[in-house]
C-alpha cells in the first residue's frame, strides 16, 4: 500500500467529520435567528426588548452563519 491510499480514508472520515459539524452549527444557528424573529412580533412595542432580541440575533446568529459560510467555502476551494 502506498502512503496515498493510507491517507485518503482519514482525510474522508475528517472531512465527513468536519461537514457534520457544520451540518450541526447551520441548524442550531439558524434556529437562534428562526426563534428570534417569532419573538420579535411580540416585541415590537418595547423598544429595550426589540433592540436586545435584534442584538442577540446577530451575535448568536447571524454572525455566527456567516462564519460557518466562510468555513464551508474554504472546504469547497480546497477540493
Amino acid at each position: 500500500m502506498n502512503n496515498e491510499q493510507d491517507t485518503t480514508p482519514s482525510c474522508a472520515e475528517d472531512r465527513r467529520k468536519q461537514l457534520r459539524q457544520l451540518q450541526h452549527d447551520i441548524k442550531t444557528h439558524l434556529g437562534i435567528v428562526t426563534m428570534g424573529l417569532h419573538t420579535l412580533e411580540s416585541a415590537r412595542d418595547e423598544p429595550e426588548t426589540f433592540a436586545e432580541i435584534c442584538r442577540m440575533i446577530k451575535e448568536s446568529g447571524a454572525e455566527p452563519l456567516m462564519e460557518i459560510v466562510s468555513e464551508i467555502l474554504e472546504i469547497a476551494c480546497s477540493e
